[in-house]
């Protein structure tokens, strides 16, 4: 994913990305990609069903995906130019 973003912008994107999820997304996220949960190990842990697990992760992906590849705002591309 960093080979067509330099990794500053990919780290300030990801930041930003995990700043527009909620308390969670975020948690069900992380606990996916670092722990290597299932959706079912994420259900008792979290209190809630297994496709409230998987729903939740899918939104939290679409949240990352759709704040990785959106444009800079316009202040932060004028800046680079200057």
């Amino acid at each position: 994913m960093t080979d067509e973003l330099p990794l500053r912008v990919f780290l300030r994107r990801g930041r930003r990305s995990l700043r527009r999820m909620t308390v969670l997304q975020r948690t069900i996220f992380f606990d996916i990609r670092m722990e290597d949960l299932s959706y079912a190990q994420l259900a008792e842990r979290h209190g809630i069903s297994a496709e409230q697990a998987e729903a939740e992760f899918a939104a939290a992906l679409r949240i990352f995906l759709r704040t990785l590849y959106e444009p800079e705002p316009w202040w932060r591309r004028l800046s680079h130019r200057l």
